[in-house]
């Protein structure tokens, strides 16, 4: 790592101490100021035990993740009669306000790489024994539902929110803090508001209210991150964002569910403090590179593709990020909402990557209350988030791009994505099944079942190699339950091509059991209605 010789640093704080500070005037805005380098400064501090534990086992223990700012820079901010509001390790940058002659008075010393103004923020818009009511609809739509029947609420998974506010006394939420789970709340903006999109947000994935709301992860950890300031979309909550978000990866999140997307700056409307599309090329802005940090820790960052289909069009920051699960909003017949929106990035990757239900969904209300009819790619994302964390359960040793990878492959489009739902509409049950190991095939196994996904009284095709011995092929739920058989015959000995009819049973995710004499092998099936 670069370092500035001392002497520079020294010269650097005598003439800021012999000139005059700048006087700000009306037009003072925040900015990013972007150092060249830490000046030798090591970890001081640490994060925690999980945190760690978390990195060692999905991410890595970069030099940069607890380095903290160097304190001469911030110093001779001050000096200069900036006072920064937020030091960010990973971006090794503070945020500061600033007139024009002061931002040109920073730019100017030494050790500032860049300075850069800081965006405004746009809203993304804004099991066994629980009953789900009217939320089952959400739930069935991406067989969450069949993998709570399994077992999995996400349990010992922490997820993290950054949004506005957040109510864990709300019935839906108040087992989160009763069970000893809710691990911490934090307001970065240290303003006060009314707004509880976060409530609405994280109830979605973590709801729990026996006949009017049931989240996939509601058996998970909790921490809230309050960064968005609802009354103004002012520039003040891009600082917030990644100092909520490193509080979140050092307190040992998991998953973080980002239902806010960037693009305009303050004072909004077109010009050049607004975010392009040029921007958008998973480079480029604060937020985006914070998520690709968090990402390099072993934290999975799922984000809202956002509301602009039928404006700005594209994905905004940090949706674009290569290293985010970004998710679409979909209608109940599985389109796209025409609100949602859509990729490609600026350079050319696909985004998003998957889709969940954005119309009618049922979200926690302020006030004790429940809303049946909530719209947004901000309750796509939390859903995606709640499987991520089942997913997790099942094999906490994914890596948030193995996750994304897993979701993909298993979502209804797999095999034919494109820039508006992305690989599809995500599968649940499909998914935590092949993470956990069981069902699929084991090493050497010769069965292969295609399609993978069909429709009850479908044709699958099985192949194998045949041993000339008696056969049975037979089908299984997830709990080991047969549920048909599909050949019971002596097959001639060599490769196999027979076509069985699919039962019609219930949807969701099945193994089929191949016994050839003395072999055995297993294969999946995915039933969709």
């Amino acid at each position: 790592m670069p370092r500035t010789p001392l002497l520079l640093l020294l010269a650097a704080s005598q003439l800021l101490a012999a000139a005059p500070a700048p006087a700000q005037d009306a037009g003072a805005r925040r900015y990013w100021v972007f150092f060249t380098d830490r000046a030798g400064q090591t970890a001081t501090q640490p994060a925690s035990p999980r945190a760690e534990a978390r990195r060692a086992l999905r991410g890595s223990q970069p030099a940069w993740a607890d380095a903290p700012v160097a304190a001469p820079y911030v110093q001779a901010l001050r000096l200069l009669g900036a006072e920064p509001r937020v030091a960010s390790r990973w971006l090794n940058a503070a945020t500061v306000e600033a007139d024009d002659a002061m931002r040109a008075s920073i730019a100017a010393l030494p050790f500032v790489r860049e300075v850069r103004p800081v965006a405004r923020v746009e809203r993304a818009d804004a099991p066994a024994g629980i009953d789900p009511g009217p939320s089952i609809g959400q739930l069935h739509f991406v067989n969450a539902d069949l993998a709570l029947q399994a077992g999995l609420t996400g349990a010992g998974v922490r997820l993290g929110f950054l949004d506005t506010l957040f109510d864990f006394g709300h019935p839906a939420l108040a087992h989160v803090a009763a069970e000893g789970r809710l691990i911490g709340v934090q307001d970065f903006t240290g303003q006060a508001q009314s707004n509880y999109h976060g409530l609405m947000v994280s109830s979605v994935a973590m709801g729990a209210a026996d006949g009017s709301l049931l989240g996939p992860a509601h058996g998970a950890e909790a921490l809230g991150a309050t960064t968005e300031f609802a009354p103004t979309e002012t520039h003040m909550e891009e600082d917030y964002f990644v100092a909520g978000l490193e509080w979140l990866e050092a307190n040992g999140a998991d998953v973080v569910n980002v239902s806010l997307g960037y693009q305009d700056f303050d004072p909004a409307g077109p010009g050049p403090e607004d975010y392009q599309y040029s921007d958008m090329d998973g480079d480029t802005t604060p937020f985006t590179r914070a998520v690709d940090r968090a990402a390099s820790l072993g934290v999975l960052v799922v984000v809202a593709a956002g509301n602009q289909g039928n404006s700005f069009g594209h994905v905004a920051a940090p949706a674009d990020a290569d290293s985010a699960l970004t998710v679409a909003a979909a209608n109940s017949d599985s389109t796209r909402a025409s609100f949602s929106s859509y990729g490609p990035t600026f350079d050319g990757r696909l985004k998003p990557d998957v889709a969940a239900l954005g119309v009618g969904v049922v979200v926690a209300a302020p006030g004790g209350g429940y809303i049946g009819a909530g719209q947004g790619t901000s309750f796509a994302a939390p859903m995606a988030s709640a499987v991520a964390c089942q997913v997790l359960e099942a094999n906490p040793a994914l890596t948030p791009m193995e996750v994304i990878e897993l979701l993909r492959q298993t979502a209804s489009q797999a095999t034919a994505p494109d820039t508006l739902l992305g690989w599809g509409i995500i599968d649940a049950a499909a998914a935590v099944a092949i993470a956990s190991g069981e069902p699929g095939p084991p090493p050497g196994a010769d069965l292969v079942v295609a399609p993978t996904v069909v429709r009850p009284g479908q044709q699958a095709i099985m192949t194998f190699q045949a041993s000339g011995s008696a056969l049975v092929a037979e089908m299984f739920d997830l709990v080991g339950r047969r549920v048909a058989t599909l050949v019971d015959a002596t097959i001639p000995r060599g490769p196999a091509r027979i076509a069985v009819a699919v039962p019609r049973a219930a949807a969701g995710v099945y193994v089929v059991r191949l016994r050839d004499g003395d072999t055995a092998s297993s294969s999946l099936l995915v039933v969709r209605r």
